[in-house]
């Protein structure tokens, strides 16, 4: 969801959408992600439902914030910000971060004070823009929960839900979600999602996809350069 994003957000932007309205309506395709991730996690057994309820409420209240902080920036700041975080996606994708939290660290899963703290902070950010904030969730879930990949991976889809569906209905009410549009990305989204998984097992393949996701990244995030840093045109 986090690499979709960083494509369909600054799609739906270049599309003509207000920083704002695609910051809302993106959390469509994410939600209906994250859902039908959740169900699969579910039927493989991998969720600890009562850690799950543990840590969903500081994930959930720090997602309340982030709208908040989303709603009383102008749409020129809230761009900016995007495409701010849409070179923090591009970079990331250059990193080893997944080898990394795949490894087995031998630790009994512990939720702890601190994390909730940082959970909450990630829920703010979730809230204000989801850009890469699977990653953040799994950092957490891992590093200061102790939680292995595949059992990290599960609460992560999880607390994507709570925190993509809370902020759809104070978005929603707010009337900034642009729902034709939001539909529309949904539905390619979870098609995309569909052939990725066909994909996923040929090397080749991947390759491409990876070169594909970069390209597209870097000439959004070219075009909302030029759109925010740029000298006006008239």
């Amino acid at each position: 969801a986090a690499r979709r994003s960083a494509v369909s957000l600054p799609m739906l932007m270049t599309l003509g959408l207000p920083a704002l309205a695609a910051n809302a309506t993106n959390r469509l395709p994410v939600l209906f992600g994250s859902l039908m991730a959740l169900l699969t996690f579910q039927a493989a057994g991998k969720m600890d439902w009562p850690a799950a309820w543990k840590i969903v409420l500081p994930a959930t209240l720090g997602s309340v914030v982030g709208v908040y902080l989303a709603e009383t920036l102008h749409n020129r700041q809230l761009g900016l910000v995007i495409t701010a975080a849409v070179l923090v996606a591009l970079l990331l994708l250059f990193t080893k971060l997944k080898e990394a939290l795949a490894k087995d660290y031998h630790r009994v899963p512990r939720v702890t004070p601190l994390g909730l703290l940082v959970l909450f902070l990630v829920g703010v950010w979730l809230g204000f823009i989801v850009l890469d904030g699977a990653t953040y969730l799994l950092l957490v879930l891992i590093l200061l929960f102790g939680y292995d990949l595949p059992h990290a991976n599960a609460l992560k889809v999880f607390l994507a839900v709570a925190t993509t569906l809370v902020p759809i209905v104070l978005f929603a009410r707010a009337g900034d979600i642009w729902w034709t549009e939001g539909i529309l990305l949904s539905a390619g989204s979870l098609l995309g999602g569909y052939f990725g998984a066909k994909l996923s097992s040929q090397e080749q393949a991947r390759t491409w996809v990876f070169r594909i996701l970069v390209a597209v990244i870097v000439l959004e995030l070219i075009h909302l350069s030029i759109h925010y840093f740029g000298p006006p045109l008239f």
